[in-house]
Formats: structure tokens, C-alpha cells, sequence
């Protein structure tokens, strides 16, 4: 062969490799642009599609305050409580007034359609607020999850698998919340004398 038909079929060669290297790299290691469904509408990926919006109604300056978190969507609505519960303390822990380090214990529904939530003893133990931080943790506990949970009745709080009288020692907690935090709190107002 003569050496310029060499460099022909190496230039070729070169020009191939390079054309299947930027095929492979374009690919796999650039991201992929949105993809459209045939109606029009924005395809997701699939990360993005397991990620649901859930709102957190944390109590914050002596009032319940709306925070808005991503997190994984559960098959299950006591898989999806229990994320939920435990998104809202580790957001709430930063509040003077909710106790530091709470852990959830489980879950549970019953046939009634109300919603147990088993919480640890630190919830008790260290909680050191007045009776508006107590009503605020547990309506905003409350609001939480019925924002985020269908299909439930009511919810009532446990303490290491036990009913518990009280948190602070303000709100009896013997029976579920929604009668308790539904309830708005009654402001006494003053009346002139005439």
C-alpha cells in the first residue's frame, strides 16, 4: 500500500473513533433535556416524580407557621405519616419551646380511621413551654398531617406505646386532638362600662 492510501484509512479510522466517542459521551454523560408527552405536557424524571410537596404548619413565635418540604412519596399512607412526623420535628426541634431530639416510635391506624402517633419520651421529658407552645405543637402536629394524610379521622398522641395525661400539663390528652385543636381559643375581651 502506499503511504498516502495509509493516511487516508487512518484519517477515517481517527474520524470514526472520534464520531462514536462523542456519540457515547453525548449520551451518557450530559443530562437529559425534558422530555414532552404527546399532550403537550412536561415528562418528569423519575427522581422528581418520587419527591411530593408536603406542608409543615410548625409552631414558631407564638404562632403556627407554614414551611413547605420535598420529600420522597410513599406507596403507603403510614409510610408517608411517618416521614412526615419525623420531617416536622427535625424542623421544629429548632424552636426553643420543642424538645430537642424526639423520635418516632411508629405509626399505627386503627379501624375508627384515627391515626396513632407513637412518639419518645423526650417529648414529654423536656418539654418546657406554656400552655399556647403546647396547643401549638399539637395543632400544628395535627394540621400537618391532615394536610398530608387522607383518609383519617382523628389523631391521638402516645408516649413510649402509652396514653399519656398530659404533655405539659396543660391540654388532657387522654382522647384524640381534632376536638381539642379545632376548638379556636377564646380570647376574653373587655367591654366598656357605661
Amino acid at each position: 500500500m502506499r503511504p498516502r492510501g495509509i493516511w487516508i484509512i487512518l484519517i477515517v479510522i481517527f474520524f470514526l473513533a472520534g464520531a462514536a466517542g462523542s456519540y457515547f459521551f453525548l449520551k451518557y454523560y450530559t443530562p437529559a433535556a425534558p422530555q414532552t408527552a404527546a399532550n403537550g405536557t412536561e415528562v418528569q424524571s423519575p427522581e422528581i416524580q418520587d419527591l411530593i410537596t408536603v406542608r409543615l404548619m410548625l409552631p414558631k413565635d407564638k404562632k403556627l407557621v407554614m414551611t413547605e418540604k420535598r420529600l420522597r412519596s410513599r406507596i403507603k399512607n403510614i409510610a408517608l405519616a411517618e416521614a412526615v412526623v419525623e420531617e416536622f420535628f427535625r424542623e421544629a426541634g429548632s424552636a426553643y419551646t420543642i424538645p430537642q431530639n424526639v423520635k418516632l416510635l411508629g405509626v399505627y391506624r386503627d379501624a375508627n380511621q384515627v391515626l396513632y402517633v407513637d412518639l419518645s419520651d423526650d417529648l414529654r421529658r423536656n418539654f418546657q413551654g406554656d400552655a399556647l407552645d403546647e396547643y401549638l405543637l399539637l395543632k400544628g402536629l395535627y394540621e400537618t398531617l391532615v394536610s398530608t394524610i387522607p383518609d383519617f379521622q382523628d389523631l391521638k398522641v402516645l408516649v413510649e406505646g402509652k396514653e399519656i395525661e398530659t404533655l405539659g400539663g396543660h391540654f388532657f390528652l387522654k382522647y384524640p386532638l381534632k376536638s381539642l385543636v379545632m376548638a379556636e381559643p377564646k380570647s376574653e375581651s373587655v367591654t366598656p362600662h357605661e
